[in-house]
């Protein structure tokens, strides 16, 4: 057999599939270039950024921005109990959702929920974030009940 290298039909197949896989990465763009280069319905800017799955810019912004809150509050122990709250990835992330649905819709939110809108995202960023001081995090999760119960009350209901 002098020199020849001897390939098992596992490894011929684990080449094939890892190759196939890298293709597969290199042709698909992940980095939403594809969904902002299609021309959005209603007519919107495609400067616009899309920070939600399913999003148009011209979808009611109170109605997106309470969705947001609720899903978020879904993983959120009861009012009160801030202190026992755990900040695993699920709520980290469901933290980051909120967040990047105010960036997209809250500059389409009524002018009188600014002051709440940017206080979700002041306190929600440390809250999304691993690192975040345990200690900190109780009032921090008071400050976004405080200021998502605002938005929550003052959005028309549907």
């Amino acid at each position: 057999m002098g020199g020849m290298t001897r390939f098992t039909l596992g490894s011929a197949l684990a080449v094939t599939a890892l190759t196939i896989a890298l293709t597969a990465c290199q042709s698909t763009p992940h980095d939403g270039q594809a969904a902002r280069s299609a021309p959005p319905a209603g007519g919107a800017s495609t400067d616009e950024a899309v920070y939600v799955t399913g999003a148009r810019p011209g979808d009611d912004a109170c109605a997106r921005v309470v969705s947001a809150i609720g899903y978020l509050e879904l993983s959120l122990l009861p009012a009160g109990q801030e202190d026992a709250q755990r900040y695993d990835g699920d709520v980290r992330g469901r933290f980051g959702y909120v967040r990047g649905t105010l960036a997209m819709y809250g500059p389409h939110l009524p002018a009188s929920l600014a002051g709440p809108a940017a206080t979700i995202e002041e306190v929600g960023t440390p809250l999304s974030t691993a690192d975040t001081d345990p200690a900190r995090r109780p009032a921090l999760l008071r400050e976004y009940r405080d200021a998502s119960q605002v938005i929550t009350s003052t959005c028309p209901k549907p």
